[in-house]
């Protein structure tokens, strides 16, 4: 079977594992010496002392044949079976690398390690009675040989150490995975909640004007009606998708202004600015409306004389930033509450830290030489390719 498309997990990567191996086994390597050298030191009954260096090299070549020809063998068997699960991202995430994995190449694993073991810990014998022949080997260490039995079981105690640190590192990266996804979860849950309540806002506040307009003005009642369904439907069809492209979100917007215009008249004078270059940026859903209703009700809809809104799509730094501007005081703070006022403000606040955390910028200002407030968000930009249909 032919080398999956996406990445192997870091526990079945080369330049992961093979670095993280290599420093165990010094590590290993090097403890093992100082032990056996103590015990060496601390044991003066022993007739023969071979020093810190023999039982360095000795172990040395004990690691290098155990990482060449135990731990590669076994990272190939993985590897082959994780290329034969169907679903084999998936059960990583869930039970981890060695865990997920089929349980015939578990027993393949098994005895490849077994006789990876065997063959390293003779090849460990040969090779160092080889270092011991030579020259510098006559001059620096001792010309006993090792017992097959203690070259086996440092091999054996080796191969164990690269397991259990192994474990570790699988239980680690499938704890992180799952974390991540109860993040995840979380934020999605929190979005749908938001979502929840933005929906029957939104909707309580049009139909109270609509309510109003019908003994004052029934054609414009009308009217307004003809495009609360018109919005509705617009709405209601891409209701359960959490992002779109912005011109989308500029039309949605654009709907609810038309709806604004019928009560509001000449008192309304808005404007849309979405470059061309930017219409197909992703952008969670509903996430203008509210700050324009906001903007309506709270900045100009107290004016006699009405005002400017201002909305602009722009891209500064690689990000992309929104800017709601009107006319008005800052009556529409951030701590006020449950007139509505606050509830639209707070809303985007929190669907930005739940979608981006820390990566997107509410700001909200008042300008009182010009009696302007302004809403700025600024965005990761977001390619299209993600945009929900």
């Amino acid at each position: 079977m032919s080398r999956p498309a996406v990445a192997y997990p870091p526990n079945l990567a080369w330049r992961h594992v093979l670095p993280s191996m290599f420093v165990l086994n010094q590590v290993l390597l090097l403890v093992g010496a100082l032990s056996l050298r103590a015990v060496e030191v601390l044991s003066p009954q022993n007739p023969v002392e071979q020093g810190l260096l023999y039982y360095y090299v000795w172990l040395e070549c004990v690691g290098f044949c155990s990482l060449l020809v135990t731990a590669c063998p076994v990272l190939l068997v993985a590897r082959r079976g994780w290329r034969r699960m169907p679903d084999a991202l998936q059960s990583v995430k869930q039970n981890g690398v060695y865990g997920s994995l089929p349980v015939g190449t578990k027993w393949l694993l098994l005895l490849t390690t077994a006789g990876g073991m065997l063959l390293s810990a003779w090849l460990a014998q040969q090779l160092f009675i080889v270092i011991q022949a030579s020259p510098w080997g006559q001059a620096h260490l001792a010309q006993t040989y090792p017992l097959f039995k203690l070259s086996l079981f440092n091999a054996a105690y080796g191969t164990l150490m690269a397991y259990v640190y192994e474990s570790f590192q699988d239980r680690a990266a499938v704890a992180e995975a799952r974390e991540r996804m109860a993040q995840k979860l979380s934020a999605e849950a929190q979005l749908k909640l938001l979502r929840s309540q933005l929906d029957p806002h939104m909707l309580f506040n049009t139909l109270s004007n609509l309510y109003e307009l019908i003994d004052e003005s029934p054609e414009q009642a009308r009217a307004m009606l003809l495009h609360l369904i018109g919005f509705l439907r617009s709405t209601l069809q891409g209701s359960r998708a959490t992002e779109h492209a912005l011109n989308e979100e500029f039309k949605l917007a654009g709907d609810y202004l038309s709806l604004m215009q019928i009560r509001m008249g000449e008192r309304l004078r808005a404007t849309m600015d979405l470059p061309e270059a930017l219409r197909e940026t992703v952008v969670p859903a509903m996430l203008l409306q509210p700050l324009i209703e906001n903007a309506i009700k709270h900045g100009l809809e107290p004016r006699k004389q009405g005002g400017e809104l201002l909305v602009v799509a722009s891209e500064r730094a690689d990000s992309l930033v929104l800017q709601i501007s009107n006319s008005g005081s800052r009556l529409h703070t951030p701590d006020m509450t449950d007139d509505g006022s606050g509830f639209g403000l707070q809303y985007v606040k929190d669907r930005l830290l739940a979608l981006y955390g820390d990566r997107a910028h509410f700001e909200l200002r008042h300008f009182r030489e010009t009696d302007t407030t302004q809403v700025t968000l600024h965005l990761p930009l977001a390619p299209a390719s993600r945009a929900s249909a």
